[in-house]
């Protein structure tokens, strides 16, 4: 009779590798397995205090999308982006990739023109972009209303058709097995809790299952990229905001896109399961609880159904929580950390998940060479002290 075999072993660490990553989401197992498998490195550990996707990975949208804002990271996004479509194949595991669209309404004038100032700097940068009237949406999306009855009626919107969704949980096992298969050791219920630095440069991290020695040490800790300076005695220029998302029951296909309202601070996808995702902005207070509240539930349902008036008859089923770690900026942090060996990749916000390609690749690249990759240089630490900040606002 055939026997079943788990999709993946956790190992106990070893005493000694050549590279640590700290952090089993995505942006720690692709860094992970590009280090292994493009850069040759022999003996890696990815160390997680949960099971693997416990934080941010484990927590999103599934939105991809590459329609930023600065000239600074749009190059970057573009790539990710486009490194999601062949990476099934690469990890020989169906991510579910869909570029199916994504559609983000304007209210106003001032908005269509806000919009149409960003679509001329993305096309520049080679992203696919186009803006619609009310009458082409409508075309698009049968059930949203265009009309003049919610209090902000639809004025238009940017269309960016390679947007989509990636199935979050296919994306952390298809990185953690391919992974797995060149070699690296992941290792679950291993937590970090403290560094070991001499002259400026890292050796190693202690654990709650003793320390472990390392060549370099590399930070992907999503939201707890605190407590990592916090153990170094160090500050960070980042802050922990929750950002709360629901979803409802399933129901019969009927959105076809991604459909945002940047204005409003909401956003609905409906899922291949059928059932619709519900997205808002993030918690206007620090914090690292990760609960839901009724009033951020009530709030964007509110907002969803002046739109959307169809879905009153649906019933939100679950409702959670992620943690995001943002900067001033609205970039993240990529690169050296200020101590010889450590690297880091943090301060994503709610931009995490779209970037995890390319982020595996670079944060490799980085780590193994040692020399800063064009894609990353405007994502160093350094620029919040040399007065060369990402011009990144977020939408």
């Amino acid at each position: 009779m055939p026997t079943s075999q788990p999709v993946l072993r956790y190992k106990q660490p070893e005493k000694r590798y050549d590279v640590i990553v700290i952090g089993a989401g995505l942006h720690g197992l692709a860094a992970a397995y590009n280090l292994a498998r493009y850069h040759r490195v022999g003996r890696i550990a990815v160390l997680e205090r949960r099971y693997i996707g416990f934080g941010g990975s484990g927590r999103n949208t599934e939105m991809i999308r590459a329609n930023k804002r600065a000239h600074e990271t749009l190059p970057f996004y573009k790539e990710s982006l486009e490194m999601w479509d062949g990476l099934s194949a690469e990890l020989e595991w169906n991510l579910m990739v869909q570029k199916k669209g994504l559609i983000a309404l304007a209210h106003s004038d001032g908005e269509l023109a806000v919009m149409r100032m960003l679509s001329d700097s993305q096309r520049r940068a080679g992203i696919k972009i186009d803006m619609l009237g009310p009458e082409e949406v409508k075309k698009m999306v049968p059930s949203l209303d265009v009309s003049d009855k919610p209090a902000l009626p639809v004025a238009g919107a940017q269309f960016h058709p390679e947007g989509g969704t990636v199935h979050h949980d296919a994306a952390l096992w298809g990185y953690a097995k391919a992974a797995s298969r060149c070699g690296v050791d992941i290792c679950a219920g291993v937590e970090v809790t403290g560094f070991y630095v001499e002259g400026g440069k890292v050796n190693g991290v202690r654990t709650n299952v003793g320390n472990i020695a390392a060549g370099k040490v590399h930070v992907a800790v999503g939201g707890y990229s605190s407590e990592i300076a916090r153990m170094l005695g160090v500050k960070y220029p980042v802050v922990t905001i929750p950002m709360q998302v629901m979803t409802t029951e399933v129901m019969a296909p009927f959105l076809d896109y991604y459909v945002a309202s940047p204005r409003l601070h909401w956003y609905t996808q409906q899922t291949l399961k059928g059932d619709l995702i519900l997205g808002g902005q993030l918690d206007p207070w620090q914090s690292w609880n990760s609960s839901t509240t009724w009033q951020e539930c009530s709030e964007r349902v509110a907002f969803i159904l002046e739109y959307f008036p169809d879905l009153a008859h649906a019933r939100v089923v679950r409702s959670w929580s992620g943690l995001c770690d943002c900067t001033g900026d609205s970039a993240p942090v990529m690169g050296p950390s200020g101590i010889d060996g450590l690297s880091l990749d943090i301060a994503w916000g709610y931009y995490g998940f779209k970037s995890t390609p390319a982020c595996g690749k670079y944060a490799a690249e980085y780590i193994a060479t040692g020399k800063v990759p064009e894609k990353i240089r405007h994502f160093g630490l350094d620029r919040f002290y040399n007065r060369q900040r990402v011009r990144e606002i977020i939408i």
